[in-house]
């Protein structure tokens, strides 16, 4: 991997300085100090079990922190189970069977519960999950700015419209992060978050096998991975699994050098290369693999600091929504 630059390592200051303005508006890296100051290592090190135990869930628990700031801001909404009254995130189709982690951030929970009661709310340990989660299997860390309030309502037909969909173009894509106020240089470096976890087969059917409704292959794709992608994704297997970058598993820049040899997997991510400025991020990433490694926690950060729609009140059970206190 590449040395750290001074180049790179100004420009994360400045970056992390100028969302800090921003996010310390409500946030503080400081929130928790006087009233769970053991906070961030519980999770900490729940997290490093959890990931020592099973290496794919660095992706899901990733993965739960987007889902949660893009809808209804990041208020650890997608947590909620769902009531009589009320059918949750979690119901959605763009969530339900594919997001995972629920059982790992209760325990969490319950261990902050033991140890601060009442205290850290379930946003707040969505963040730092993501963050250590990340650290974990490669990437670098990153200041988790905290006291998000948790909101007290979910709902699955929020969820369309507001989470970016595998089918969208490079447009629709920078559309889709403009609405929670992230920009599209914000869009190619979290798309960057695809370095690991895996994907349904199914979600790259089109491409591999019905191109454009013509029954090929596109042919944008590299000859050589579609036949590996056929021989491991048959089209009598939608449901089996494929690593979304050549590293599966470890955090780092491989996803944009899969990209630029023709090897990325979904629609989303292969728009990246349709504009210039997606091109460009692409090369400077794998020419300096930790820049992007310094410029993905900024962004996260930033990410991170959508706030929450209707905040509610610190939740006591990360799936449950009780009175307020």
């Amino acid at each position: 991997m590449a040395s750290t630059s001074p180049r790179s390592v100004l420009f994360l200051v400045l970056a992390v300085a100028a969302v800090v303005s921003y996010a310390e508006l409500q946030l503080s890296e400081t929130f928790y100090d006087a009233t769970c100051p053991q906070a961030a290592s519980i999770v900490q090190q729940k997290v490093n079990a959890f990931v020592d135990a099973d290496r794919g869930l660095a992706a899901a628990l990733m993965r739960l922190h987007f889902h949660d700031c893009f809808v209804r801001g990041c208020d650890g909404s997608v947590l909620l189970n769902s009531t009589d009254s009320m059918l949750t995130e979690k119901e959605a189709l763009l969530n339900k069977g594919s997001l995972r982690g629920f059982e790992q951030i209760d325990e969490i929970k319950m261990e902050l519960e033991c140890a601060c009661p009442g205290v850290v709310s379930c946003a707040d340990i969505l963040a730092l999950v993501a963050r250590d989660a990340t650290a974990k299997v490669g990437g670098t860390s990153w200041p988790v700015f905290l006291g998000r309030i948790d909101g007290g309502a979910s709902f699955a037909d929020e969820v369309n419209g507001s989470l970016p969909e595998r089918r969208e173009n490079f447009t629709q894509l920078v559309a889709r992060f403009a609405k929670v106020g992230l920009d599209a240089r914000d869009m190619i470096i979290l798309s960057g978050g695809h370095s690991i976890g895996q994907v349904h087969c199914g979600a790259f059917f089109e491409r591999l096998y019905n191109f454009q409704g013509q029954n090929i292959t596109d042919p944008s794709m590299d000859p050589e991975f579609a036949d590996t992608l056929k021989a491991q994704c048959p089209q009598t297997t939608p449901f089996g699994f494929m690593a979304l970058d050549a590293t599966n598993g470890t955090f780092d820049s491989t996803y944009y050098l899969d990209l630029l040899t023709n090897k990325g997997l979904l629609e989303s991510d292969v728009a990246l290369l349709s504009d210039p400025l997606g091109v460009e991020y692409a090369i400077k990433a794998v020419q300096d693999p930790l820049a992007f490694l310094n410029e993905f926690g900024w962004a996260m950060i930033k990410m991170g600091s959508i706030p929450a729609l209707e905040p509610y009140g610190w939740r006591r059970h990360c799936a449950f929504v009780e009175p307020k206190y």
